[in-house]
């Protein structure tokens, strides 16, 4: 017959080793769960960089000075285009006396 302190060992050998058996489990599930966000981590990176690749190429000032003749039928700066602000308020003040 077992005595009580050889079923107590037992009993503690067997919880023991269900214990390290669910604790095993559960590493081996966090470190596939890991290696998932690892990878979509790669993944993300990867399109990031390609995506400012493709940012970079749309954003060269020759291709959207084209799409600014092109499309929006916008014209280059010409010198008489730019204007001194101080113009432009003396330019006011005029309209404004002779409207009055």
């Amino acid at each position: 017959m077992i005595k009580y302190p050889s079923f107590l060992v037992v009993f503690l050998m067997i919880f023991t080793a269900v214990s390290l058996y669910q604790i095993k489990h559960f590493i081996t599930k966090k470190e596939i769960e890991l290696a998932e966000t690892n990878k979509a981590i790669k993944t993300t990176r990867s399109d990031l960089h390609i995506l400012k690749a493709e940012l970079s190429y749309l954003k060269r000032p020759d291709r959207l000075e084209q799409i600014a003749k092109n499309k929006l039928n916008m014209k280059g700066i010409l010198p008489i285009d730019i204007w001194n602000l101080k113009d432009l308020v003396d330019a006011t003040k005029t309209f404004n006396e002779s409207g009055s």
